[in-house]
């Protein structure tokens, strides 16, 4: 028997090394496919501007020529009515008149005597009619861009705000922040930072705010509002202090949020305001002894998922940056390290080195805000307990030690995605702050339906062991079931699942993709979930690919680098790495976390172990945007060696699954 595994082992490894090149030259036939249908949509699109510009030309071309019509008309006629009246002075009479008015007979002969002089009459042929010339402005040539584009479309070279939905799109809040809250806060509520102690009258009047939320702001590059409320801030100035009392006369809830910087700086003017807020329970405890009443809340330092998320920056990670000003004091100067944070750097550009550099080094005393917005970027990070010694031997280990870790890929990555997971998002942090400042705060939570299709006992049992695991429980659970008993699958069910539970039966054996796409029709969650009875799922699976909702705009969420065990063997296969986070056309079925509408509308077809790539397919061609997702917490248990599993997959080792699938 080990000789008949350690044959099928060479053999499996030859054949994933065999088909490593073909998957390769797959892969970058389908990129250069899919460039080659968006260049021939670009050339439509720039042919259809094109023609419309062609119209516009000639209907300009047209109203400039009716134009120098008009204008050569009204020389024209100007021209007569000019010719007209140098006619009538030039006349005889109208000399003789003259004459007899000065009462002169020798003037009266002279003016009988003399000849009339009177010119030509004007021509409309003379008033030619000719457009104006007008320089047309020099326009710079096009540089053609013939770099090939990465796996999937990167976030830009600098930080661009996304575009998104609102949270809570009723609530307006004037907010008084810097750049790294007001990126905190954006997609929480209607925000208005576009006012000063000049024009916050005007500001009222036309938005009309429910809350005025005002922060601790510090002076610096990451000031908000221009900078222009740092004296009010500092008790300078009334201006503040006359916006929160007008606020007051309004009915405008007010609310202080003193996220930095010494409590006694901030005592006097968060006295003024109806709710104060601090970042832990600690300092809740000192702003309760200095205003001396209760209403002090707590809003700790929190990540928004719209910003801080794992989308990658152009040109991917590189080096190692260094956070806390014991680090950047003590770190090795041949080490090729780098302060993360430039001293004048704006928010925009920090958020786009937290996404440039392999690792952080974490000083002692490194900003525990930007220790948890690293984190939410999915950038390793590495927390020292006290700064280097100064010794060259211990500064010698330390840069092994880094560059050790760094070359431990699965460690990096998996403790990185863990502290991703820990990060908690502002949203369900400011539910019960407004319901405490009497404003409503209603959202959609988002709930999930779970489809599945199960033909035995075995698999029946199977998914409920993985259902049960779950931290994040859904909804709704639909099992369409084949060749069994529908009262025992629901008793069953109903046993795990402490939710709505709807069971149907086949009837006739039926595809897996017919039996799905029935279960898809009886979901009525906002996401729906498309489990593999067969296949292994961590405890937070469904939490996870939730999370990633609120981070990117896509209809539908898996995984296409996910694990994959192949049974027998013992050989556990990597698909597809390097294809985590990232915007992708095919992610596996067993992955799946669509939003209904959508995947309702798509359907899945009638087939049995390809209806995923029949669903991928229909996604490209209606241009539906699918997010690839992290490869943890599911492990695939292939019933057969797949070719296509192999064509893309890389050998991690001979390992049991179930310690991937806890990750």
């Amino acid at each position: 028997m080990s000789e008949e595994l350690e044959s099928t082992r060479r053999a499996l490894e030859a054949a994933v090394a065999a088909a490593s090149g073909a998957a390769e030259l797959t892969r970058l036939l389908a990129g250069y496919q899919e460039r080659l249908a968006r260049a021939a949509v670009s050339e439509a699109e720039a042919l259809t501007r094109t023609r419309e510009a062609e119209a516009r030309l000639k209907a300009a071309e047209r109203q400039a020529a009716q134009l120098a019509k008009s204008l050569a008309e009204q020389r024209y006629q100007t021209e007569v009515a000019q010719w007209r009246l140098e006619s009538v002075q030039a006349s005889r009479w109208s000399k003789l008149g003259d004459a007899i008015h000065t009462k002169n007979p020798g003037e009266v002969a002279r003016t009988l005597r003399a000849p009339t002089g009177k010119r030509t009459a004007p021509k409309r042929s003379d008033f030619a009619p000719t457009p104006p010339a007008i320089e047309a402005p020099p326009v710079a040539p096009v540089v053609p861009d013939t770099a090939g584009p990465a796996v999937s479309r990167a976030m830009a070279e600098g930080f661009v705000a996304p575009k998104g939905p609102l949270a809570r799109p009723y609530l307006t809040v004037a907010a008084i922040v810097d750049r790294q809250s007001e990126a905190l806060f954006r997609y929480e509520w209607r925000q208005v930072t576009n006012f000063g102690p000049d024009n916050w009258q005007a500001m009222l009047d036309e938005h009309r705010p429910h809350l005025l939320f005002v922060e601790s702001v510090l002076p610096g590059p990451r000031q908000g509002n221009g900078g222009r409320w740092l004296e009010e801030l500092a008790g300078r100035s009334r201006g503040l202090r006359d916006l929160v009392e007008e606020c007051g006369r309004r009915g405008i809830r007010t609310m202080f949020w003193h996220s930095a910087g010494p409590i006694s700086a901030s005592v006097p003017m968060a006295s003024l305001f109806d709710h104060v807020l601090a970042t832990s329970e600690a300092r809740a405890r000192e702003w309760r002894a200095a205003l001396r009443h209760d209403r002090i809340g707590i809003l700790p330092h929190a990540v928004q998922p719209r910003v801080h998320n794992q989308l990658p920056a152009a040109g991917g990670r590189s080096g190692v940056g260094l956070l806390g000003t014991a680090v950047q004091a003590d770190a090795p100067p041949d080490a090729g390290w780098r302060p993360l944070i430039a001293e004048n750097a704006t928010y925009d550009d920090v958020l786009t080195a937290y996404r440039e550099v392999s690792m952080v080094l974490a000083g002692p005393d490194a900003d525990a805000r930007t220790v948890e917005e690293l984190s939410a970027c999915g950038t390793p990070i590495m927390q020292l307990t006290a700064p280097f010694a100064a010794d060259e031997a211990s500064l010698r280990q330390a840069v092994e030690s880094i560059g050790e870790y760094l070359a431990a890929d699965l460690e990096c990555a998996s403790d990185a995605h863990l502290a991703w997971r820990a990060t908690v998002p502002v949203t369900p942090l400011l539910d019960p702050l407004l319901g405490t400042a009497g404003l409503p705060s209603v959202r959609n939570a988002a709930t999930i339906t779970a489809v599945t299709a199960v033909s035995g006992v075995g698999q029946l049992d199977h998914l409920l062991g993985q259902l049960q695991r779950q931290a994040h429980v859904p909804g709704q659970l639909v099992i369409v079931a084949e060749g069994l008993d529908v009262a025992v699958v629901e008793k069953a069910a109903r046993a795990v699942h402490k939710g709505d539970v709807v069971v149907r039966d086949t009837g006739v054996p039926v595809t897996r993709g017919a039996a799905l796409d029935r279960a898809l029709r009886l979901a009525d969650g906002d996401l729906v979930a498309v489990l593999d009875p067969r296949d292994l799922y961590g405890e937070h699976y469904l939490a996870d690919l939730a999370r990633y909702f609120a981070a990117v705009e896509a209809e539908i969420i898996g995984k296409a680098s996910f694990y994959a065990h192949i049974p027998g063997t013992g050989a556990t296969l990597l698909r597809q790495p390097g294809a985590d986070h990232r915007f992708l056309p095919e992610v596996g079925g067993g992955t799946l976390l669509a939003r209904r509408q959508t995947l309702t509308e798509l359907g899945i077809a009638d087939v049995s172990e390809e209806w995923d790539e029949v669903l991928m397919r229909q996604c490209r061609t209606d241009g539906i945007r699918v997010y690839s997702a992290d490869r943890y917490s599911y492990i695939r248990l292939p019933t057969s060696t797949e070719q296509r599993l192999l064509a893309s997959s890389e050998l991690q080792g001979y390992i049991p699954p179930e310690p991937l699938a806890m990750i």
